[in-house]
Parts: structure tokens; sequence; C-alpha cells
């Protein structure tokens, strides 16, 4: 600590300026070369029932303080060393860096090891077996007071926001590690920082509450710090939405409600990697949530391979003692300068304490320093207040900018997913499209090719002479008598000896293009793509659909090979009518003749739907054309004008 700069030296009197229980090191810490100062430091080598304690008065003379005010202050030196009491030894020091352990087993090594057993105890044998004593009694210290101090924000009493809590757990290596809010106005229920086990014990049976809890995992060990870390390799946080069991329906309705509002909240500091709502302590499984963590942590690939092999139960434990500790460390640290504060205020008990072998204290600093004014204490302390305010402003903002990368980065995949997944699709409808081009040019090819395949062979029987014999001609005149009332054996007949030779029918030939009327063509009348229903069902069909020779057929495709469905339009039994014509739509029924039912066709239909009503206008005209032309050639009497009864002659099968 700096001495007093103002005043009359003369005047002063000597005041306690610190005391502890961390030897050498410690008192170090509360030096300055621009001080005058004077300590008793208990310097104990030994252990057990062997242990002994020598007594070093030390005069820190700061080479810094101005000549003439050293000189005052030095000239009381044999004053405040009464203060002190006897000595073993007495050393004088100048500068803060020339007290270390080394320097003090130098120069005390005659005094230390004057009634030691083995006279030959080295400077460094010397050094380590000080260090022991003072680690030892640094962990004895510990231990006490981890035993009654609380390590929860709210067993230790601190009074802290909730921003400031949710601040300390965004950030990787912050004070708390969990954190849990109340439903009403989110205010602070707890926070601490002994991971789930601890947090699980804050969970109240009648309450909803909100929170967040930090793992982490796979810590690398810094030399620098005994045992401590650098920087977490792998930081998850997992929101939690806790129900209790005993919770009235209209609270929890009321309270669960509030779960997006806390979400937002939660998400302003960190990531969450994912969200449980637990209604019981054993949703809140360590291994199951961990394994969870890594099912994502697999999934995403945010991580390396080296990272989800850390993801596991033990690298959290390790990970956990390790910030326990830090955190441990620190509110002792603050406990203990606290706890000496408290009890070091009476200048002659803490030179007591030094002096006694084994006593709480093993150094005690004098000084020749008034104690400051009050205004200057409250001047001091909301200096300190303002510095931590501005410490925890920084930390919310770094953990804020944190959770905004993180949201940015999560904002960019999901973006970069959508976008790729628009990309798939484009690319999936260009190639359907492409798929259904090539489909209709071959469709086309093939329709092509079926029309030139039908007309070669109508051009084929065109050019090809139907021979009717004299048997035929014969046959047909006398059909013609019977239907003019002209008896059978009064007609006559082609073999007959009174005919003479000129009438005699000779074979001659009778071209298929003739002029004899109604005559048909085996070319189909009508043909092309249509949508049908056929039977009763509700469901349309694509076929392929042709009418000619006085059928109506469909193929599945094109009009190759034989047809899937065939029906006649006319026969003995049976006729089909065009029931009705609406737009587009053409419906045919099949009928019977003079109302005969035995034929299973009958009470059928069949709905054909054409591209446009100008296409149905003309398959309506062809299947009227079709129904009346076999119509006529199955009405009799029929002329010998070329009309002749066998229909086959005019690609027409007979019914």
């Amino acid at each position: 600590m700096a001495g007093r700069r103002g005043g009359s030296v003369s005047s002063a009197e000597a005041s306690l300026l610190a005391a502890g229980t961390g030897g050498v090191e410690e008192l170090c810490e509360h030096l300055a070369d621009d001080t005058v100062a004077w300590a008793l430091l208990r310097w104990e080598v030994g252990s057990g029932t062997f242990v002994r304690s020598k007594l070093v008065a030390i005069h820190f003379n700061g080479e810094e303080v101005p000549a003439v005010r050293r000189g005052r202050l030095n000239a009381r030196s044999g004053e405040v060393l009464a203060m002190l009491g006897e000595a073993h030894a007495t050393l004088e020091v100048k500068r803060k860096e020339d007290l270390h352990l080394d320097f003090m087993c130098e120069r005390l090594m005659k005094v230390l090891t004057a009634d030691v057993m083995e006279k030959s105890m080295s400077a460094e044998a010397l050094r380590k077996d000080y260090e022991a004593l003072i680690a030892e009694r640094k962990l004895r210290k510990a231990t006490s007071q981890k035993s009654v101090g609380p390590r929860t924000a709210k067993e230790n009493q601190k009074q802290i926001s909730v921003d400031r809590a949710l601040a300390a757990v965004g950030d990787a290596t912050g004070p708390y590690n969990w954190v849990l809010l109340e439903p009403e106005k989110f205010e602070l229920h707890n926070a601490g920082y002994g991971g789930l086990l601890e947090m699980k014990v804050w969970l109240a049976e009648d309450l909803v509450l909100f929170g967040v809890i930090r793992f982490t995992f796979g810590r690398e060990t810094a030399s620098s710090v005994e045992g401590m870390t650098a920087s977490p390799k792998v930081v998850k946080y997992i929101f939690v939405h806790w129900v209790g069991p005993n919770v009235s329906a209209v609270r929890r309705g009321k309270w669960n409600a509030k779960q997006q509002q806390a979400d937002a909240q939660v998400r302003a500091i960190c990531s969450i990697t994912f969200r449980r709502e637990a209604h019981s302590l054993d949703d809140l499984d360590l291994a199951d949530l961990i394994s969870e963590l890594w099912r994502l942590a697999v999934v995403d690939g945010a991580i390396t391979d080296a990272g989800k092999s850390q993801i596991s139960v033990e690298e959290y434990m390790a990970s956990l003692a390790l910030e326990q500790q830090k955190q441990l460390e620190a509110e002792l640290e603050e406990f203990g300068s606290d706890s000496a504060s408290r009890m070091c205020t009476d200048l002659h008990t803490c030179v007591d304490s030094v002096r006694e072998a084994g006593g709480e204290m093993n150094w005690v600093l004098l000084g020749m320093q008034k104690r400051e004014a009050p205004a200057q204490a409250a001047g001091a302390k909301e200096a300190a207040a303002n510095a931590k305010k501005a410490e925890e402003e920084r930390l919310a903002t770094k953990a804020a900018a944190e959770a905004k990368r993180a949201e940015e980065e999560r904002l960019a995949k999901e973006a970069a997913a959508n976008a790729k997944k628009a990309e798939e699709e484009r690319l999936a409808t260009e190639a359907a499209a492409e798929a259904k081009k090539v489909e209709d040019e071959r469709c086309a090819r093939e329709a092509a090719a079926n029309t030139k395949k039908v007309e070669e062979e109508r051009l084929a029987k065109e050019a090809c002479p139907v021979v009717v014999t004299d048997l035929q001609l014969q046959s047909a005149c006398e059909m013609d008598k019977v239907v003019q009332g002209e008896p059978a054996s009064s007609r006559p007949r082609a073999d007959s000896p009174f005919l003479t030779e000129e009438a005699r029918p000779s074979e001659s030939v009778i071209s298929t293009r003739s002029s004899r009327p109604g005559q048909a063509s085996t070319e189909p009348r009508m043909s092309g793509p249509l949508k049908l229903k056929s039977g009763w069902g509700w469901w349309w069909a694509k076929r392929h659909v042709k009418l000619t020779g006085g059928k109506l057929q469909w193929w599945r495709k094109a009009a190759e090979g034989l047809p899937d469905v065939e029906y006649r339009l006319s026969d003995g039994l049976t006729r089909w009518v065009l029931a009705r014509h609406e737009g587009t739509d053409l419906e045919m029924r099949c009928e019977s003749r003079d109302n005969h039912h035995g034929s299973k066709a009958v009470g059928e239909r069949v709905i054909l739907r054409a591209p446009s009503e100008a296409e149905a206008q003309k398959w309506k005209d062809a299947l009227m054309e079709q129904m009346e032309y076999v119509e006529m050639l199955l009405a009799w009497p029929m002329h010998l004008d070329g009309r002749q009864g066998d229909i086959r002659n005019y690609g027409i099968e007979y019914p």
C-alpha cells in the first residue's frame, strides 16, 4: 500500500496497513517502492511436532521516497519495531522486487537452521519446506471456508441483476454456468457455477421456471496457471423449461405462455443448442442431455471430429471441476480479504496472532499512515463500484456480440439451406419439363408414323382391285328380286341353261373407289388422344382413341398392335347411341334392339373429353356418320347398284 503523501511525519502514528496468511508473496503485494513500512513475518519450517517458527522483522525502505521524508520516517523505525516486538532476524529491503523467497532463504539460512537437526539443509530445501507449509495453510483455510461458504448467488446473498447473471452464463469463462428465472417478471431465481446437479436442487415443485445451463467440454490446460485452462474447445447451451409437478393447472397455463419471451431473453446472450421441458428431475438426466448434445453436433457438422469425441460426461465433469476450482479461489480470495480486514482492525491483535506459533496470521504490515478521510473512502468506494459496473457492462456487451454473431451464423446457414433447396427444386422442375418434352416429341413421332402407316395401307387398298365373281352378282340379283316381290324360283340363276352367253354374268373388276353410294373407307375416320371415362368410374384416363370401320378402339399409349378396348357401334342385338354432348364431353351409351336385354353390354357408357369444343364437334360428326352408315348397311332392302348385303366389302365386319 502506498504511504501517506502529505502531513507531518512526526505527528503521524504507526497504524496497521495489512495482515494475512499467505506468507512472503502475499506480503510483497502490499508494498510499493514509494513507501516506508515495517513488517513482522513468521517463518515456519518443518512439519507436525517438528515445526519451528522464526520471527523476521523487515524494514522496507522504499528507494523512491524523497530523501527528507525517508529520513524522518527512518528516524521512527525503533518506535515501530518496538511495537512489533523482538525478532530472530531483522532485514532491510529497498525495492519490492528484492523481497522474494530466494532472497529470504539466503539471508536467513544461519538463523533458521541453527536449531535444526540436519545442519546441512540447503536454501532450496528450506524454500520447498516453507512453500509446502504455506500451501497446506491455504488448503486448510479454503476447506474450512468452503464448508460454510455458499456458492450460489442466493446463498452468497449477492445482489446481482438478471442481465449480469445471464451475461456471466453467456461468457464461455464467466463466473456462473447456470441461471434460473422466475415466471412472473423474469426476476432472478438463482444462479451458480456448480453445473446441472446444483441447478436441479433449486427447481421448486410449485413453480414454473425458465433457465439456461452452459456445458463446457475439452479444456486445454495452460501451464502458466496452476491447472487452469486457457479457453474451452466446445461450449453448448441448453434452454430449460421447468414445470413443477405441484403447479396448479391455471398457473401452469399462465406461466407456460411466457416461454417464448424467456427464450428470446436467453437468446440475446447465447446460442441455444436445444430446449428441454422437464416435469420431473429425471427429465434432466446428465447422460441423456450430453447424448443429445453429441447427436446434434454430429448432425450439424459444426465442430470437428476431435470436438465430437470430447462431448462426454467425463469431459464435462472434468471441465466443471476446473470451473469450480477457479471460481472458488476467486470467492475465497474475496472472502479472505473481507475476513482479514474484519479480523485485523486492531494492530495489537494482528501482531499477537503473528507472534503466536500456529496463529492464523503469519505476517503483519505497519506504516506511518493515517486512515483515509470519510470523503476519500467514499470516493474510492464509488470508483470501485463504477469500475465493477463498467466490467459488467463490458461482459454483457461481449456476450451480446457473441450471441448476435451466433444468430447471424444460424440465419446464414438457414438461408443457404433454403437457397440450396430452391435450386434443387428448380433443377427438378426443369428436368421434369425436359422429360415431358422428350416424351411429347416421341408420342408425336409415333403418331405421325402411325398416321403414315394407316395412309399407306389405305392407298394400297384403294390401288388393289376388288374381284366380284358371277356367283356374287347372281346372289345379289336374287336377293334384290326377293325384295321386289318376285318369287325366288322365277329369278334367273347364273348357271341356268336358259341364259344366253351374253346374259350370263362374267367376272368383272370393280374398283374400291367406285361410284357406289355410301361405300366406306378403311382409313380411320377419327384418331387422336382423348380423355375418357369407361363404365361408371369417376376418374379420367388419357387414351389414344380411334374410330374406324364401325368400331371405337383405344390404346393406353400409341395405336400399336391390338387395341386395349374395342366397341362395335352396332350389331344384331345392341347399338351405341350418342346420349349427350356438352362442351368438350361426348357421352355414348349402349342400348338394346327391340328391347332385347340378353347382352351384357346393354347399359354401359363411355364419356369422351376432347381437347376443345371444335375437336368435340368433329368427333360427334364422325360418330354420327359411322353409326348411320352401319345402320344403313344393315337395313334391307338394298339395290343392285353396288350396295351388296355383305358389308365386309366396305371395310366393316359383319355384326
